[in-house]
């Protein structure tokens, strides 16, 4: 008998902690769907048939820091029809594209699918401003 009462006493003490591991776990899960995605550094893309947006980034550089915090702004309105890639300046892949193409730290260049360059701007953007931008150069309407 007494075997059967700590069965039904074991059974009981887990649900507490069955229910308290479920919940962080339920919160690690929107945790890590918040933050926030990271940007291709996949530079072949560009000229192979989608309008691209190259950020050369340099993390020291704020103007650099806010026009990425705008790219992300925008990307979920644009990323079906415009690749937005990051080089950043402080990787060789990044430091040769930059070069190769004479774009300084915080350039912020677009491309045509064809991988002609369109326009380059060297100006802090805001998520806005980007917008305007992108509708402008691409013709699109968002």
């Amino acid at each position: 008998m007494p075997t059967t009462n700590n069965a039904a006493s074991n059974t009981k003490n887990i649900w507490p902690k069955l229910i308290t591991f479920s919940f962080i776990v339920l919160v690690i899960v929107i945790a890590v769907s918040l933050l926030p995605r990271g940007f291709s550094q996949d530079l072949s893309v560009v000229g192979q048939g989608t309008n691209a947006v190259v950020l050369v980034h340099d993390g020291n550089i704020l103007q650099s820091t806010d026009t990425m915090a705008a790219m992300n702004a925008v990307r979920d309105d644009f990323e079906q029809h415009v690749a937005f890639i990051v080089a950043d300046i402080n990787t060789p892949e990044g430091k040769r594209f930059a070069d190769n193409h004479g774009f300084g730290p915080a350039a912020l260049a677009f491309f045509a699918a064809n991988g002609e360059q369109l326009q380059i701007l060297y100006s802090e953007q805001t998520s806005e401003s980007l917008q305007r931008h992108l509708n402008t150069i691409f013709n699109y309407n968002y």
